[in-house]
């Protein structure tokens, strides 16, 4: 009987690159197969390993592998985590964005924990429960300003559902607001109105105000070479206080339709009278149009842009999900902006008016 020892080389496995950079044959089979959560740092000290050891994968056991584990399993990475600011005033109505992540996190096996900024002390002691809970996706509802939320973001795949936060560098689903502008415009001078008003609510959001914003200059560029038209922009703020100078840009104005980021101009509009006794109530359509580029739940016959918050939920858990599978977390050196199109609905607020020839 021959005693001695091949001369071949032994196969470059698992224990062997798990030996080579200190760490588990789980956290090696993690990072090869892409499977799970691994740091980054360790994954390159992994892949660092797997390369100068001259590791190639075994395709009999990657058929086996696929065959036990086949793609649309359920994910290894089990909960998401949602994050809000406290609501005020407080609700028992879910945002529909979370609805839609929690309707898709469903369907793909993922369960949906929400946790609100105000029941922690700092953001950072909320992010050391999230990770020491095992949660690597971490969902944030936009905030209402833009704050440095302080996550510990290498240890988390994050995504801001809603209008990007610039001091947080992370991926972004939000709804595409400048073509809400443009869809608004389109839809308002297919109608016959020609002297449209803009009424840009002052969000305080860069996500929000800039590209709406940008569009309607763009509009108002475009409409005065292809109509002849000159649209007019107010900007106002989202109080009551602010009804008097929106009465009076109004007059001074006079638009035959108000296109607005936000519904409180068409109270305004409707019952100047009530917020102020010197000023007067409009009758819509008949005599102004009013189109909101916002979602309307509490006027459903109201003309608007829905910004499809429910999918930008929904989408929002695509991007995790595919992102998870392969174990990438961590803030990105480029950060994706996934834009969610906005739909007309048509409502009474608007009417065919008749185009002079």
């Amino acid at each position: 009987m021959n005693t001695e020892k091949s001369s071949l080389p032994s196969p470059v496995n698992y224990r062997r690159i798990a030996e080579a950079c200190g760490v588990g044959k789980t956290t090696v089979g993690r990072v090869l197969q892409g499977t799970g959560y691994v740091a980054e740092k360790t994954r390159e000290k992994v892949l660092q390993a797997a390369n100068s050891l001259g590791y190639r994968p075994d395709p009999s056991l990657g058929a086996l592998t696929r065959r036990r584990w086949p793609l649309g399993a359920k994910p290894q990475t089990a909960t998401l985590a949602w994050i809000h600011q406290p609501l005020i005033p407080p609700s028992n109505h879910p945002a529909p964005e979370f609805v839609g992540a929690q309707q898709r996190a469903a369907e793909l096996g993922y369960q949906l924990d929400e946790f609100s900024l105000g029941d922690y002390p700092t953001a950072a002691a909320l992010g050391h429960v999230i990770y020491h809970r095992g949660i690597r996706g971490v969902l944030i509802q936009a905030f209402r300003d833009g704050i440095n939320l302080e996550l510990d973001w290498e240890h988390f795949f994050t995504i801001f559902v809603g209008p990007e936060n610039d001091l947080a560098r992370v991926h972004t689903v939000q709804a595409d607001f400048r073509s809400a502008m443009h869809q608004g415009v389109q839809a308002c001078v297919s109608r016959g109105y020609r002297r449209i008003g803009i009424a840009l609510m002052n969000y305080r959001a860069s996500g929000t105000d800039v590209p709406f914003h940008a569009q309607a200059l763009f509009e108002i560029d475009r409409l005065g070479r292809t109509l002849g038209a000159q649209p007019a922009i107010h900007h106002y703020e989202p109080s009551d206080d602010s009804v008097r100078d929106f009465a009076t840009w109004v007059r001074r104005e006079r638009p035959d339709v108000v296109i607005s980021t936000n519904v409180q101009p068409y109270y305004w509009l409707t019952g100047g009278d009530y917020f102020d006794r010197r000023l007067r109530s409009w009758r819509i359509p008949e005599e102004l149009g009013f189109l909101c580029l916002r979602d309307i739940t509490e006027l459903p016959d109201c003309s608007q842009i829905s910004l499809r918050p429910v999918e930008q939920g929904r989408q929002a858990v695509d991007l995790a999900h595919q992102q998870l599978q392969h174990g990438i977390v961590g803030r990105p050196e480029i950060p994706l902006r996934l834009l969610v199109p906005p739909v007309l609905i048509p409502g009474a607020t608007l009417r065919k008016l008749r185009i002079a020839t």
